[in-house]
């Protein structure tokens, strides 16, 4: 019996599919191959977001895997006790009525700001950083004493309680990322002497959450290292929604985008043309199309060349009226 109309439509799609199924295939087969490739002849580092300041890798031909030492610890009793102010402001804006629940969570952070103020003359931080913690934990510890013994569920003093938290808040990120960046860069000096002339050929990853993309600080030390031309080319960022990713998982999305470059150089003429989607350039020209026969102004950045070594960061001091630096936007520049 023949194919209805309908059934030809269906087996052609079908057949014009598995083109795509096959090539899915055929790429993870050549892409398990490449990265082996890669690692057997290419330095590989892979910097890692954790809450400890973060994670270094250093893949050599021929050799194991080398993990770097981590972050001193004083990183993250620094970065604790900055972020116990977060945890204020979300207790009292949480809780929009007073009851029950504002009063377990307001006691329990009272207890662990008491005892963090009892132990932190023993916790080993340089005494200017003991000073800058006890003035925050106890201008918490006023706070929740003061929710704790009233009838109100967010004090009208919130503000005023933020605005205090300030100095001591800017002084222990200073001392943490300054802890974090010469943690990284002493690291990051022992293994560009060790791979001698090899450093010029080194990859490098680094995995960021969105909040972390502009003026992430792995990334930022790395381009101190492998030269601003390498951005982009050698030195790669990768976002991701998880908070960690996992070695494998980079060293997979850096064997692909660097295989696919051959692809990118071989059909169109330029390695990084497969760096980003590559229906971007047809749906641009279908964005202004279709918005202007809508009679409406395409809004979409000017294209950079696909060899670009544009920074993540902000960098147009002219796009936006604000302040550009946390220090300004506090008034403390």
């Amino acid at each position: 019996m023949p194919h209805t109309a309908e059934q030809e439509h269906d087996l052609a799609h079908q057949a014009v599919l598995a083109l795509n199924k096959a090539m899915t295939c055929a790429y993870a087969d050549a892409l398990t191959g490449f990265q082996e490739r890669m690692l057997a002849t290419t330095p590989v580092v892979l910097a890692l977001f954790d809450g400890a300041g973060g994670r270094m890798i250093l893949h050599r031909p021929g050799l194991p895997a080398e993990h770097a030492p981590t972050v001193p610890p004083a990183y993250q009793c620094l970065k604790a006790l900055a972020h116990s102010t977060v945890a204020v402001y979300e207790i009292l804006t949480h809780h929009s009525e007073a009851g029950p629940g504002l009063r377990e969570a307001a006691h329990h952070h009272l207890h662990l700001n008491r005892n963090a103020l009892k132990h932190l003359p023993n916790s080993g931080l340089k005494d200017a950083d003991i000073e800058a913690a006890g003035a925050l934990l106890t201008l918490n510890q006023t706070l929740l004493e003061e929710v704790l013994s009233s009838t109100g569920a967010a004090p009208d003093g919130l503000h005023d309680y933020a605005q205090q938290c300030v100095p001591s808040v800017i002084a222990l990120t200073d001392r943490a990322a300054a802890l974090q960046v010469g943690h990284w860069m002493a690291v990051l000096d022992g293994w560009r002497a060790a791979l001698g002339t090899s450093w010029n050929d080194t990859l490098a990853a680094v995995n960021t959450l969105y909040v972390t993309r502009q003026k992430n600080i792995l990334f930022t030390v790395l381009a101190q290292y492998l030269g601003e031309e390498a951005i982009g080319e050698r030195l790669m960022l990768f976002e991701t929604p998880e908070f960690t990713t996992t070695p494998d998982q980079m060293l997979d999305l850096l064997a692909r985008v660097v295989s696919d470059r051959g692809i990118g150089c071989t059909f169109f003429g330029h390695s990084r043309v497969m760096d980003v989607e590559i229906l971007g350039d047809a749906a641009r020209q279908a964005i202004v199309e279709e918005t202007k026969r809508r009679g409406m102004a395409p809004a979409l950045p000017p294209a950079a060349p696909f060899d670009n070594r544009e920074w993540p960061w902000s960098t147009d001091p002219h796009n936006g009226t604000g302040p550009s630096t946390l220090r300004t936007a506090v008034g403390h520049d």
